[in-house]
């Protein structure tokens, strides 16, 4: 838990005497055992602080016999810190902590296996590559020692859990558009794909309690996500729960896979949405979806199930395709793919982007003069790229945009992500961080945008969205922007998320609808 505020801070809160210099003070989570068969005299469970040293827990486990925890720890709370973490032991009678893993990559998530003789726990390159891959890896707490177990084709993801028998890991990942569980021999020569042969998206994974079974969530864009479980030692999926059949009535739109070659003639895929009732032939309105990250990736998920700003099946049923690629630095395509924008967003990324656009509409689906395009983060970062480099959108709604580079990494809460991009600290690269920015090219912007932003975002501080509005404003481009309270980096609340979706259906049916009704 975390550190509890002292009595004189709650004084100095009341008093409004509560100044403080930044990062001199902070409050860590660290690792209490609570005693549930002893009492004090006061009548309270008895606890005892574990974890004395000045960091900050963010993941640990039980080792089997109960005498030992494994953990991870960072520097500090702050999401930063926390992607450069390490991994250690201790023992919870005589509270001596032991080294697992301290390096220059980051470790972390450590599990241990059935018998409690070895620990997996995650592991990022040396040193920390934020679009880099990562592996796992075992420690034998017989003689420690390390080693690392087979890639998975994307390298990166999550470890699911031990197989019964102690002798595989489960490892869970973005593959395309789609997921896969992986199955990694402990021995480190064998990873095999669990789910060989899926159709839907697997999310989740949730293993039993002594590992003979593991939950998971099924779904495609035409059917609604359920929970199912199957057996460890071969994937048999059965449902278990039937919380949408009230819905089975309800049309869904159809949404494909489509491919097309980007910048350098790298093969490029996304995801197109049709209008619901689309005939073949028809040039229909059109709005371009961005994700974000930037290593993030549109799946295969229910299209009415989104959550967030932007509503999928209701822009389908109001009579727009969406398109949502898939562009390099996206995840689920191997290392290479991902860091394959490294230094360079809004280069070739914004090609592989504009020639999905172009694919589109060659096919005939795609109204030319009808176009919009909307972003979230990375993707606002995106969106702001594209109304200044471009005209042919009639239309954006750009949520949480990174407008400036530099800004941006200064005020962020991750402060190692854009220098391990762009490989230079700002005051080391000023032209390149500029070169960059979409505030740059503010200038050449005549699309009407509608920024959406949280007041309490610290992954993208508002100041962004405040920067590019003001901008826009004093130009006289057409501009409003929603400010959403106490949400941090996307809306949470679901008045909030309610009110991004319809300020974004009635922007875009404002500017390119079809006049449609629900």
């Amino acid at each position: 838990m975390l550190d509890a505020a002292e009595s004189k801070e709650e004084k100095d809160k009341k008093a409004k005497n509560d100044w403080y210099f930044m990062d001199e003070v902070v409050k860590q989570n660290r690792l209490y055992l609570l005693s549930l068969n002893s009492k004090d005299s006061a009548g309270k469970y008895r606890q005892k602080k574990l974890s004395t040293g000045n960091y900050n827990i963010n993941s640990f486990d039980w080792s089997p016999d109960g005498k030992t925890i494994a953990y991870s720890f960072g520097k500090t709370p702050e999401a930063n810190d926390n992607n450069y973490s390490d991994v250690s032991l201790i023992d919870i009678e005589t509270d001596k902590a032991s080294s697992v893993a301290a390096t220059g990559a980051s470790e972390s998530t450590p599990m241990f296996s059935p018998d409690g003789k070895l620990l997996a726990y995650y592991c990022t390159t040396d040193p920390v590559d934020w679009p880099g891959a990562k592996h796992v890896k075992i420690y034998s707490l017989s003689d420690g020692k390390l080693w690392r177990l087979k890639s998975t084709p994307d390298e990166s993801g999550s470890m699911v859990g031990w197989t019964p028998d102690g002798k595989n890991i489960l490892f869970s990942e973005a593959n395309k558009s789609l997921g896969g569980i992986y199955m990694l021999s402990v021995d480190g020569k064998n990873c095999t794909e669990w789910t060989k042969g899926i159709t839907d998206l697997i999310q989740g994974g949730t293993p039993n309690a002594n590992g003979t079974h593991i939950t998971f969530v099924l779904q495609n864009p035409s059917k609604f996500p359920e929970a199912y479980i199957s057996p460890v030692n071969q994937y048999a999926p059965v449902q278990l729960t039937k919380l949408h059949d009230d819905k089975s009535a309800k049309a869904l739109p159809k949404t494909e896979v489509i491919k097309w070659k980007g910048a350098d003639g790298m093969m490029i895929e996304g995801l197109l949405t049709y209008p619901i009732g689309y005939q073949p032939g028809q040039k229909v309105p059109f709005i371009l979806n961005i994700h974000g990250g930037p290593a993030g990736v549109f799946s295969q998920a229910c299209v009415a199930g989104n959550g967030g700003a932007y509503p999928i099946a209701a822009f389908a049923e109001q009579g727009y395709a969406i398109l949502r690629p898939n562009p390099r630095g996206s995840t689920g395509y191997g290392t290479a793919f991902r860091q394959a924008n490294r230094a360079d967003w809004g280069g070739k990324d914004y090609i592989d982007i504009m020639n999905g656009v172009d694919q589109v509409i060659k096919m005939g689906v795609a109204d030319e003069t009808k176009m919009g395009v909307m972003g979230w983060s990375y993707g606002g970062f995106m969106s702001s790229w594209v109304v200044g480099h471009t005209d042919r959108f009639k239309v954006a709604s750009i949520g949480a945009p990174v407008v400036d580079l530099a800004h941006q990494n200064l005020t962020d809460d991750i402060e190692g992500f854009l220098p391990s991009y762009f490989q230079a600290n700002p005051w080391e690269d000023w032209a390149n961080y500029d070169k960059h920015s979409p505030l740059r090219y503010v200038q050449n912007v005549k699309t009407p945008v509608m920024l959406q932003h949280c007041e309490g975002d610290q992954r993208v501080p508002i100041s962004n969205g405040i920067m590019f509005y003001n901008a826009l404003r004093r130009r006289n481009v057409p501009v409003r922007m929603l400010v959403m309270p106490r949400q941090a980096h996307g809306p949470l609340e679901p008045t909030m998320i309610l009110k991004a979706m319809q300020s974004n259906v009635e922007w875009f049916e404002k500017h390119i609808g079809s006049k449609k009704s629900f």
